[in-house]
């Protein structure tokens, strides 16, 4: 399952705040519909370079690392990025590794929400999320460290109801909220990052090496405003996207949000359990990697 993880967490494990298998880790539905400090709704994204997103009264500060996603019609605005030149009810995306401006591929035509994810107020604490909880948080059993990788035992949350639920939050739970640090962003999606230039015509893209599969006739909007569509399923670990014959080339570093092949998220709850599964693989929950 993609995921990725909240500045503070990145701090936390870094300078020891965070101790993953001996502090409490605990695990939260999120409603990405309910707003909260940490969770805006959008109601704009400029077909423009760079993408404007309006969110009234959002709070977020430049600097700020966003998850953008359920914008329609503006496909190339859902991703994750870095927030710049923001005002009380805007914010422009830009590349959170390059810079570079984030380009439009359509007209905005309805929806979306924004996630901080820190490093500022707005995006460091459980508080700033728990308006969104689904059902009742549970902290994570059998937590190891090893080889790089965080794992725990897989998580049921039992007899949920609610309206939906866009995303899993991993947080280092103190019993306060204001003060349990956020870990971990998982909303079933990944970032495609373009590895090497792909021209008008090519009919694949080589890729950065895929964190997770991605399913076949899924349409990918790159940073750059191109759009491409998959002829085929791609899987984890690939670096080649077999797709449809380009409308316009994707140069190397852009990038495209797509979703991962069997997260289950979104999800409507119906009053039964929802198992949360952690990759068995080498990454496990996540992975710190030196390569």
């Amino acid at each position: 399952m993609a995921n990725t993880l909240f500045e503070e967490g990145i701090d936390g494990l870094l300078d020891g705040t965070i101790d993953l298998d001996t502090n409490t880790i605990s695990a939260a539905l999120l409603d990405l519909n309910t707003a909260d400090a940490g969770i805006k709704a959008i109601t704009g994204a400029t077909n423009a370079t760079p993408i404007v997103i309006t969110a009234t009264s959002h709070g977020f500060a430049n600097g700020d690392i966003v998850n953008i996603g359920a914008v329609g019609g503006n496909q190339a605005a859902n991703g994750i990025w870095k927030i710049a030149n923001q005002a009380t009810n805007t914010f422009e995306l830009t590349d959170p590794i390059t810079g570079a401006n984030a380009a439009g591929s359509g007209a905005y035509t309805s929806g979306g929400y924004a996630v901080c994810l820190g490093p500022s107020g707005a995006g460091d604490n459980y508080d700033d999320f728990s308006a969104a909880l689904v059902g009742s948080k549970v902290a994570l059993t059998s937590p190891t460290v090893s080889g790089g990788a965080f794992d725990a035992a897989d998580v049921t949350f039992t007899s949920v109801t609610g309206a939906s639920v866009e995303a899993v939050a991993l947080f280092k739970d103190t019993g306060t909220e204001s003060t349990s640090r956020m870990l971990m962003f998982i909303d079933g999606r990944q970032i495609v990052t373009c590895a090497a230039a792909a021209a008008t015509s090519a009919t694949s893209i080589p890729v950065e090496r895929l964190a997770a599969g991605i399913p076949n006739s899924t349409v990918l909007a790159f940073s750059n405003g191109a759009t491409a569509t998959l002829t085929s399923p791609a899987s984890a670990g690939d670096r080649t996207l077999t797709v449809s014959s380009l409308a316009s080339g994707i140069s190397a570093g852009n990038r495209a949000d797509a979703p991962a092949t069997g997260s289950g998220l979104p999800v409507t709850p119906n009053g039964g359990n929802i198992n949360l599964v952690f990759d068995n693989g080498v990454a496990k929950i996540f992975r710190v990697r030196a390569n």
